[in-house]
């Protein structure tokens, strides 16, 4: 890291760390609705309701608070996946490809469904900045983001059928592609919000997409 780009260092102050919550919940926001290019340091001191001078201070450049962004809330989203898992593993009965795209997918359409849940605006952000992963600047900070993948693809591994490891890799890849265009659709998510109390409400609605992903990882397995 140069000393361009080094991140200042800030008092750890009660305040001053509420002011940094307060700059990334509002970055969080801009970059889920606008995107990274979309957003501007200025966007997000008018929306913080802080001066310019607090976000230098606290971040240095946008670059670095999509970096704290994406950090702040990546164990819980790791976590929440990790323990949809651990359920679908403990129920009695099978534990097939359906029900490990199931375990991966239902979490993420969960939490979007919902207004006030922690992660809805982490995710839906997330996605917009995974359809720019080509981005050179934005690769090292989404990189992080694959320990999220190396769940399904783990779980996958160990419990899915003989798939070559290209073919798996293309398997995940293609899930987390309609994955993210489905969080980032206004339309699909209004209609996962209209019963967003009820489960079995959202297994129904993501029910087809579940399906198909499992009988495209069948497909991909090598013939015995």
């Amino acid at each position: 890291m140069t000393e361009t780009t080094r991140k200042p260092r800030v008092p750890s102050t009660a305040k001053g760390e509420a002011t940094r919550n307060q700059i990334l919940d509002v970055s969080e926001i801009l970059f889920a609705r606008n995107g990274y290019q979309g957003t501007s340091l200025r966007d997000i001191a008018q929306e913080a309701g802080v001066r310019m001078g607090l976000v230098h201070y606290h971040f240095g450049n946008k670059h670095l608070i999509l970096d704290a962004a994406l950090e702040r809330k990546l164990d819980l989203l790791s976590q929440r996946i990790s323990d949809s898992f651990a359920q679908a593993e403990a129920r009695p009965g099978p534990f097939g490809l359906e029900e490990i795209v199931t375990a991966f997918i239902l979490p993420f359409l969960q939490a979007v469904s919902r207004e006030d849940e922690p992660l809805r605006n982490y995710i839906v952000m997330t996605s917009h900045l995974m359809s720019s992963y080509r981005m050179p600047e934005l690769r090292p900070s989404l990189a992080r983001l694959s320990v999220v993948s190396e769940i399904l693809t783990d779980r996958l591994r160990r419990h899915g059928p003989a798939i070559s490891e290209g073919n798996l890799l293309a398997g995940v890849y293609l899930i987390e592609a309609a994955l993210i265009f489905m969080v980032q659709d206004p339309g699909f998510l209004d209609d996962l919000s209209r019963d967003h109390h009820s489960v079995a409400r959202l297994e129904d609605i993501a029910q087809p997409a579940l399906r198909f992903f499992a009988s495209g990882l069948e497909s991909l397995r090598e013939p015995s």
